[in-house]
């Protein structure tokens, strides 16, 4: 186990660990092509050898991170599946799934570490499918044979996994110093332009957030979320993307550090009410140095293609003191 027995000190892979080697997604989270082919949102990701067809049958299988088994069972179509709970250092929890398994080599209540043998790729229940993986991380605690939601209901309760799993790598977890920074809407420190077309909507972050339309040409809604820093150092700065009014591909933070200005595109069709890092910056708290992230409605998409962005609250997650 970890350095505190049970907690989730960083997530890996489930094939090819710990980085995924040798295997591809065919079908990714709420996949177009899957739900044209089978009229159903995809849950999570299929990993596949690339050997094609069955050649990856039998292959490990890896718990992703510590963990508790809540669940090994074998269901109808299915096959073996196994469910186990992560809770990170924050105290936040996730699920992660391991479906269509051939064989499962752990059963309920066991504990797990991360890249500790979990069980062997499968074709489902009777063999009904080609070998592969369909693995999940969830957002919360749901049966085992959880399907058939809608895809809203899909993004609000998974995760894309690969970018959970990229976002949560050993090492990279954000280390809780008891400084945090949430800079919501209505709090000291954001401020907006004065321009006409802004909206307000009942979602996001404490059921609050701003929105517009974007744009190809010259901004007009632009906001600004100003910290007052309390401690020099490395910090992780994040963005709350709201499950409404946020269909842009290419929202663009603006993020002004001590060392400079970094840009980051973020789309923001892809999340529904969750946290997205922007990476990780030194940040001062000498007032000739102050910290700034900038984002408007000119992401390149014009008007006449109705597409929207979400302002919602910012945080910075102090990881390493100066």
């Amino acid at each position: 186990m970890s350095a505190v027995e049970g907690i989730a000190d960083g997530f890996d892979f489930p094939c090819g660990a710990p980085s995924g080697a040798n295997y591809y997604i065919a079908a990714g989270l709420v996949d177009p092509d899957y739900f044209k082919r089978f009229n159903a949102w995809h849950t999570g990701e299929d990993w596949n050898g690339y050997g094609y067809g069955d050649t990856d049958l039998g292959d490990p299988v890896y718990a992703i991170a510590n963990g508790v088994v809540t669940a090994s069972d074998f269901f109808s179509s299915w096959g073996n599946i196994v469910l186990i709970e992560h809770v990170m250092p924050d105290g936040n929890k996730a699920w992660s799934q391991y479906a269509h398994l051939r064989e499962r080599m752990v059963g309920r209540g066991n504990k797990v570490t991360r890249g500790q043998q979990v069980g062997t790729i499968g074709k489902g229940a009777n063999d009904r499918w080609i070998a592969h993986l369909h693995f999940e991380i969830r957002r919360r605690e749901l049966l085992p044979t959880a399907w058939g939601w809608t895809r809203e209901q899909v993004l609000n309760q998974y995760y894309h996994p690969s970018d959970f799993i990229k976002s949560h790598r050993p090492g990279s977890m954000p280390v809780i110093s008891g400084v945090e920074i949430t800079l919501d809407e209505v709090d000291k420190g954001f401020v907006k332009s004065s321009s006409e077309y802004w909206y307000e909507a009942p979602v996001g972050y404490r059921g609050r957030s701003y929105w517009t339309h974007t744009l190809a040409g010259e901004e007009d809604c632009w906001a600004e979320w100003r910290p007052e820093i309390t401690q020099t150092g490395l910090y992780e700065v994040m963005a709350f993307i709201p499950s409404q009014n946020a269909t842009t591909k290419q929202a663009r933070y603006k993020v002004t550090h001590r060392r400079g200005t970094d840009t980051v595109s973020v789309d923001q069709s892809r999340y529904f009410d969750q946290w997205v890092s922007l990476g990780r910056y030194p940040l001062s708290i000498h007032p000739s140095m102050p910290t700034v992230v900038r984002l408007s409605d000119m992401t390149g998409e014009p008007l006449a293609n109705r597409v929207q962005i979400g302002f919602d609250a910012m945080r910075f997650i102090l990881l390493q003191k100066e």
